[in-house]
């Protein structure tokens, strides 16, 4: 009777072996392959062994068990479990669990108190997601990390009462491969002026100011798929809507009041101001391990009865 109250306060001998110390997490695949997934999906998983199948606790409403902070080489990104592989827009998670009786991962720091009808068994899995993080995704070796937690249980048979079991990798890493994410789009000029002269206020009055042609080229690396993926643009600026730019230094002195730039593309469609909006560019052609693509537009003058001050801005869309 006595013996049994004791074993309800803090966990007993389980009833499989006690874990390895350390466990050791096992390797991942030399080669990982990234599947497409919008920003902030899992392209890639693994489950992989860490130490034995061990432990079984159970009855036990004293003790409390979890896993420890995380010492790593990897940088967190703030997130449970989610840190930077290193390779540009893919991240890593790592999360704990049992193959018997624990299915879901759970984060570093982990703290619980007291385990009732169920068995819990020591955490001899670790799920590896990979994570995309970002717009651009990149390729090759993955550089390798080193990480450490411990699984710890508080029992009524060891000195100290608290057990700690180490979970270990050493030299963790893969190499990142995939053929569904350019890596970068970016535009070879860093800005592109458009010189629109100076026309007389009559002329932008009466609205017989000639349009003034202009392109954005972007150059995206990383893939040369059969279909060319889209890739879009929209605009960042003080507009009072799609395809009307205030103009900049509005109530300075030599800036023109109730002007407004007004932007098209070549097919006529106002410039978007919204992500909601956004435009797709035309591909032109394809290079070593690039893809070419251009928006062709054009702006001229108009009149408004609004005075603001606004820089344009484009923000592109790939993948």
């Amino acid at each position: 009777m006595g013996a049994s109250a004791y074993a309800a306060d803090y966990c007993d001998r389980p009833e499989l072996d006690t874990p390895l110390n350390p466990s050791i997490i096992a390797n991942l695949p030399a080669i990982t392959t990234l599947k497409y997934v919008p920003i902030g999906g899992v392209m890639a998983s693994y489950d992989v062994t860490v130490g034995r199948r061990s432990g079984g606790w159970s009855w036990c409403s004293k003790s409390q068990w979890g896993l420890t902070e995380v010492v790593t080489s990897l940088v967190s990104r703030g997130s449970p479990g989610l840190y930077d592989s290193g390779v540009p827009g893919v991240g890593i998670r790592i999360g704990h669990f049992a193959a018997t009786n624990w299915r879901t991962p759970s984060y570093p720091p982990l703290t619980m108190t007291g385990i009732g009808t169920g068995t819990m068994f020591f955490t001899d899995r670790a799920r590896i997601d990979f994570v995309r993080t970002d717009i651009g995704v990149g390729k090759g070796d993955m550089p390798s990390f080193n990480y450490k937690t411990s699984f710890f249980i508080d029992t009524s048979y060891t000195n100290p009462r608290r057990a700690v079991y180490a979970i270990e990798g050493t030299g963790l890493k893969t190499r990142f491969e995939h053929n569904a994410f350019f890596t970068t789009c970016y535009t070879p000029k860093s800005s592109t002026e458009v010189n629109m002269g100076r026309p007389a206020a009559e002329q932008v009055k009466r609205g017989s100011v000639q349009n003034f042609p202009f392109a954005l080229d972007v150059v995206c690396e990383g893939l040369n798929p059969t279909v060319k993926p889209p890739v879009k643009v929209y605009f960042e600026g003080n507009s009072v809507r799609d395809g009307l730019l205030n103009l900049n230094g509005s109530g300075q002195s030599g800036v023109a009041k109730g002007v407004a730039i007004s932007l098209s593309s070549d097919k006529n469609v106002a410039l978007p101001f919204s992500k909601a909006k956004a435009v797709a560019l035309d591909w032109q052609a394809s290079g070593p391990g690039n893809e070419m693509y251009r928006l062709a537009a054009k702006a001229r003058y108009v009149t408004t009865g609004a005075e603001a001050d606004a820089t344009l801005t484009y923000v592109l869309e790939y993948n």
